[in-house]
């Protein structure tokens, strides 16, 4: 038992201190550092002293919070606190109470019905609910990441974190701990994230906040790809294909598709998917390919609010490829940090 602790806290000191090296500017990389410190203190608390259980059974417990919290920073498209303000409460919930209410017996089942269930089983409900959540948002993103190396090492490293902070959590709420299992779960799961880390450096932890550059930015710096190549040699990108990618797209007006997905391009395009990943995200400078189709479509509604001011908006965000009124005013106050009814009064002449 004692062995397999050792073993797997080397193993976390190893990865914190790749993390700490390479990530500590980003917020991610810092979320990340203390889902490892929330690690150690799980293992730490199978062997020390009984005065310092309740300490590392508080950090411990903010565990799937952190898990959580890592997933919305590095997969979600709008990683703000307030578009989740539901979600941040119940990641508080899930170990500000434990930590308050544990000092009066609330892990007991003979404590106080109302003191068990508010301090602690309810709290290990939230628990399960921010892992899924975190998971999900992993699957529901990662196919809009242009970055085909990064989508491959962000799935592998937050999947394998999440199945083991699964396996950590239901062995402590229900009882199910064999010392030598969870311990060894956690070192195996450790050595796969720093073998990603290591591999990916660039592309496992980026910063996914910043904002794309413009398709007009001639000037921006070029983005740290990480490109997976076909049988053919690695070579730079076909002006072909971006020529064609562009013809499609603003000439053909492709992007006015209807749940317009990346397959469905690479299908008019005849590419794989991959390849046009790599078009879009070399050529103008996107990572995310939502955010590449929405820019389109709001350059041209934008166009469209100030040319035909008697057109109603509704008719606008139909046409350009919208199902909703409410999703093109959500993304296009996205974009202008303004509402379309806003832009077209800003637009017209004093």
């Amino acid at each position: 038992m004692q062995l397999l602790t050792g073993f797997s806290l080397g193993c976390l000191a190893v990865v914190f201190l790749v993390v700490l090296r390479d990530f500590r500017h980003l917020l991610v990389g810092k979320v990340f550092l203390w889902v490892l410190i929330a690690a150690a203190a799980f293992l730490l608390s199978r062997v020390a002293e009984p005065e310092f259980q309740w300490l590392l059974g508080d950090v411990m417990t903010t565990l799937p919070a952190a898990f959580w919290l890592l997933c919305l920073l590095a997969f979600s498209p709008k990683p703000e606190a307030k578009a989740h303000r539901a979600w941040v409460a119940l990641a508080l919930y899930s170990f500000i109470p434990p930590a308050l209410s544990r000092p009066f017996g609330a892990a007991d089942p003979d404590a106080a019905w109302w003191l068990h269930g508010l301090g602690f089983k309810i709290p290990q409900f939230a628990e399960y609910l921010l892992i899924l959540c975190g998971l999900w948002i992993t699957a529901a993103h990662w196919r809009n990441d242009l970055v085909e190396g990064r989508r491959k090492l962000r799935i592998a490293l937050l999947v394998s974190v999440g199945a083991t902070l699964l396996c950590v959590t239901v062995s402590l709420n229900h009882g199910l701990d064999t010392g030598q299992l969870v311990a060894g779960t956690v070192g195996v799961a450790t050595l796969l994230v720093g073998f990603l880390l290591l591999k990916g450096q660039e592309g496992v932890l980026l910063d996914l906040q910043r904002s794309p550059a413009s398709p007009d930015d001639t000037k921006a710096e070029p983005l740290p790809v990480v490109v997976e190549t076909a049988p053919e040699p690695k070579e730079e990108l076909p002006l072909a294909m971006a020529a064609q990618l562009k013809q499609i797209m603003e000439e053909e007006h492709f992007y006015r598709t209807e749940k317009l997905t990346l397959k469905m391009l690479a299908n008019r395009m005849s590419l794989p998917e991959y390849r046009v990943r790599a078009i879009i995200n070399v050529t103008f400078n996107y990572r995310n390919f939502n955010d590449y189709v929405n820019q389109m479509r709001i350059e041209e509604a934008c166009e469209r609010l100030v040319t035909e001011p008697e057109t109603p908006i509704q008719n606008i965000a139909l046409d350009i490829g919208y199902r909703t009124l409410s999703s093109f005013n959500r993304a296009f106050k996205d974009i202008k940090q303004q509402t379309p009814t806003e832009y077209r009064q800003s637009q017209q002449p004093k």
